[in-house]
């Protein structure tokens, strides 16, 4: 089931993005003009809600800050790269926590082995305090395994809002194209910058994808004598990345941009803790 870990957060992520699109007008397919968020706004935390009030308005303001200097591209470039930056500490530790656990993978398969056919509540009492005493032999606790995933969900959320509702971003635009226009708005008038914002976004996003298992694999063949998991999961990551592939097709290129810059990120985060922490 831990194989699957991923792919669900994942699925539930882009479940949630697509529900949180109360902001859209369905008639006009635009924000509602009363949903956005300009700058010098006063904050006010009854009238859309705890979640706007806490992460998407602080985020929509800086967002709207950094635009007018730096412009939309920019402003979504530089807040994207302070999230990952303030969260990294936790992401880091996440990953090293999850490296833990795949490396004692041989010896935690052993102790399930050794109670496999035991039902008794004696053998789960023991089971669970040998599997315990392998996690504190190695530092391992598996909620912090958990906590960097977690963490992202809400900061997500907020900034799909922000870069939706901010005013200097939907005004906003990139090489002489509007932030509002749709990669399927794209391909039917045939314009190259955005079906290009587009295909860099899906590339860029399977990279960041498909770049955590390469390098498990990569590492596995300096572990010749560990057994080699079943890689069931690769049906499910090509479906994940088929499901935002699609579902960005009716984003704006102000959202596909910050998902490009967001993957990219991720990407580059990975191949540093790898870099830096791939031996803890």
């Amino acid at each position: 089931m831990r194989k699957y870990k991923k792919i669900l957060f994942l699925g539930i992520l882009l479940i949630a993005l697509t529900g949180c699109t109360n902001y859209i007008d369905p008639a006009t397919k635009q924000v509602k003009p009363e949903m956005i968020i300009t700058l010098g706004d006063a904050w006010n935390f009854g009238s859309q809600g705890w979640f706007s009030a806490l992460f998407v308005w602080p985020i929509a303001q800086l967002l709207n800050f950094f635009a007018q200097y730096v412009g939309a591209f920019g402003a979504i470039l530089v807040v994207t790269l302070l999230i990952k930056l303030l969260t990294l500490k936790g992401t880091i530790q996440s990953t090293i926590q999850q490296q833990k656990m795949q490396l004692i993978g041989p010896e935690q398969a052993k102790i399930e082995e050794k109670y496999r056919n035991r039902t008794d509540e004696q053998a789960k009492l023991q089971k669970a305090t040998e599997i315990q005493k392998l996690f504190e032999k190695h530092e391992i606790k598996p909620m912090a395994a958990l906590g960097g995933a977690f963490l992202q969900i809400p900061i997500m959320l907020a900034m799909y809002q922000a870069v939706g509702r901010s005013a200097n971003i939907i005004n906003g635009s990139i090489m002489g194209q509007s932030l509002i226009e749709t990669p399927m708005d794209g391909f039917k008038t045939g314009n190259v910058v955005i079906i290009s914002i587009y295909i860099l976004m899906a590339i860029c996003q399977a990279l960041s994808m498909f770049l955590p298992q390469y390098l498990a694999k990569k590492k596995m063949r300096l572990r010749p004598y560990d057994p080699k998991p079943k890689n069931n999961a690769n049906g499910m990551m090509y479906t994940s990345l088929i499901m935002i592939v699609f579902i960005a097709l009716q984003w704006n290129v102000g959202m596909s941009l910050y998902w490009m810059i967001s993957a990219l990120a991720q990407l580059l985060q990975t191949l540093f803790i790898n870099w830096k922490f791939g031996d803890k």
